[in-house]
């Protein structure tokens, strides 16, 4: 396994992603049909914002044969937490830093990115592993 795309941002972005079809590797590929990329471990996390509760934030995996054909999108460090109506019920933790490692993916895809949709001053990071 070898890190495949690492990125730190702070701001709402698409980051850590691959150029449309960059896995390629032909008609037969090493992992079916085109496939280059085999992902197998994804670590995100976020250094701490001031974003108040809502459904949008977080950083979004995106993977497929292009930009034009993605095949799936996984929340994978669903932050800030959505379940509080106001932020002045929110728990005292959220907001603070947080970091979540997703292992035996095996996702084969030729293309893939991530993206978040809030601001963070704590930043929003991201490494990709796989083959």
């Amino acid at each position: 396994m070898k890190l495949l795309k690492s990125k730190y941002v702070v701001l709402e972005t698409t980051f850590a992603g691959t150029t449309g079809g960059g896995g390629g590797i032909g008609s037969t590929g090493t992992y079916g049909a085109g496939y280059g990329f085999l992902i197998q471990k994804i670590t995100a996390f976020c250094g701490g914002t001031t974003v108040a509760p809502n459904s949008s934030g977080g950083i979004m995996f995106r993977y497929g044969d292009s930009s034009n054909a993605i095949l799936s999108t996984m929340i994978v460090l669903p932050y800030p937490y959505t379940g509080f109506p106001t932020s002045e019920a929110k728990p005292p933790h959220i907001g603070a830093p947080l970091s979540v490692t997703l292992e035996g993916l095996n996702i084969k895809c030729n293309w893939f990115e991530a993206a978040t949709n809030e601001d963070a001053p704590g930043g929003w990071g991201i490494s990709v592993m796989g083959k």
